[in-house]
């Protein structure tokens, strides 16, 4: 399988849909914990506004969790959440699981 790392994509989210799901999907509840998915801010989505950034890190099995940058919280999605979320995230060109 090829790798999720093997090239740099810096797009910009502009449809406004695919921003809207993005933005529902990662509002959940954060919560501590070490999940065993791998994560990296390789495979990663910022959401920026004004001066706030937060970063969220993409499991790279494609498991539907998202690690908050380089903490230890976690947002757990529902599967169809992951879903949703991957399939936005592979059409700007990120390709999941990353082995």
């Amino acid at each position: 399988m090829s790798s999720c790392y093997d090239k740099n994509i810096l797009v910009m989210v502009t449809d406004e849909s695919d921003i809207r799901v993005l933005k529902d999907v990662l509002r959940g509840v954060p919560m501590p914990g070490s999940p065993s998915c791998g994560f990296s801010t390789d495979t990663s989505v910022t959401m920026a506004g004004g001066s706030r950034r937060v970063v969220f890190c993409v499991a790279a099995d494609g498991c539907p969790v998202v690690r908050i940058g380089e903490s230890d919280t976690y947002i757990e999605l529902s599967d169809e959440e992951g879903t949703r979320m991957l399939e936005i995230l592979m059409k700007y060109g990120m390709r999941f699981p990353c082995n």
